[in-house]
């Protein structure tokens, strides 16, 4: 089911990759060996899908923290505002997520919401097993204007 959630301000602390969409099957997965292999003491990891500009993708991941944490060394802090997202949970493989964002993409369209380039993915595990992931897509905020 795909709901409309708020969500607070998060800060998440983690390694930002920048690569080509057919760079990105190994990129990604050797952020997320740096990011498990640091001593975080974290347990709350996320993947986000910050950009795309002239074909480079920008993915971070990391894991939530609190505003006073310390910045490991190598790692960037990002803070994404509070704001509204269309969630949906996914049960199954971490092959088939693009699949659930597809789904909340069609979603957006079909129901005329205007969406961020932002998409976050909670659920990834330290010990590298599946489990349930919940995605997010930010949407636009709207703008109220009087007549």
């Amino acid at each position: 089911m795909i709901e409309t959630v708020a969500l607070p301000e998060l800060m998440v602390i983690g390694f930002v990759v920048e690569a080509p969409w057919t760079e990105l099957p190994q990129a990604v997965p050797a952020a997320w060996r740096r990011l498990f292999a640091a001593p975080t003491g974290a347990s709350n990891f996320l993947e986000a899908s910050l950009s795309e500009t002239g074909g480079v993708y920008r993915e971070l991941v990391g894991y939530l923290a609190a505003a006073a944490s310390d910045l490991p060394e190598g790692m960037e802090r990002v803070v994404f505002p509070a704001g509204r997202y269309l969630r949906l949970r996914h049960e199954g493989p971490v092959t088939d997520i693009h699949l659930g964002f597809g789904r909340l993409l069609e979603h957006a369209r079909a129901h005329g919401l205007a969406v961020e380039p932002l998409k976050l993915d909670f659920g990834y595990r330290s010990d590298g097993q599946d489990g349930a992931h919940e995605l997010h897509v930010r949407l636009k905020d709207a703008v109220l204007r009087l007549a």
